[in-house]
């Protein structure tokens, strides 16, 4: 019997304003939040620049049968949605929860596949950051290309334009930025 891969989906187009704030703030350590949200971009080249082409969300999917993170998920449809491995890509995710180690290996790996792809990852939390593996998961995203970051003032207002459903409301930067510079100085210590 083959082994159960996630079934790519359609992602969501935007998420609640209500979940982005409860989702996405920068805390140190964030109960309750058991899901996460990833906000991506897919730029293809188009000559000598990139163009949008693509955009959703995928929360991750939680049944006891068959759990598929919201890395999976986006995985999982990108192939579906761009089987051609020889083209150039630009990826852009903004997550509420930076990858687990399994989820940051099947993205070493994907990375393996598409060559030309670039990955930028922008996340509000570290999940498990003081566990050895959750950080080796990081360093190896890190040491396979992979851009990453704490999520700033900028991507927050970036992701509230593009992302959330915010039907005309301003974006208020409260509450978001709580624990930012602790977090983006324990993602530097684990880089290094």
């Amino acid at each position: 019997m083959e082994p159960w891969r996630p079934s790519p989906r359609n992602p969501m187009d935007r998420i609640d304003p209500n979940t982005f704030r409860f989702h996405f703030p920068n805390l140190l350590y964030a109960s309750g939040r058991k899901l996460c949200y990833l906000c991506f971009q897919v730029e293809t080249e188009d000559y000598f620049s990139y163009n949008d082409s693509e955009r959703g969300v995928f929360r991750n999917k939680v049944h006891p049968w068959a759990r598929c993170h919201a890395e999976q998920c986006f995985l999982s449809w990108f192939r579906d949605q761009y089987p051609y491995r020889d083209e150039y890509y630009n990826v852009t995710w903004f997550l509420s929860w930076s990858p687990c180690p399994t989820c940051a290996e099947e993205v070493v790996e994907f990375l393996e596949e598409y060559r030309n792809l670039t990955l930028s990852i922008f996340t509000s939390r570290l999940y498990y950051f003081w566990e050895p593996n959750y950080q080796e998961g990081l360093c190896k995203l890190w040491d396979a290309g992979v851009q990453l970051d704490i999520m700033s003032c900028d991507d927050f207002k970036h992701c509230w334009d593009n992302f959330v459903d915010h039907k005309g409301m301003r974006f208020r930067r409260r509450n978001l930025l709580k624990d930012y510079d602790l977090l983006a100085a324990e993602l530097q210590e684990i880089l290094r």
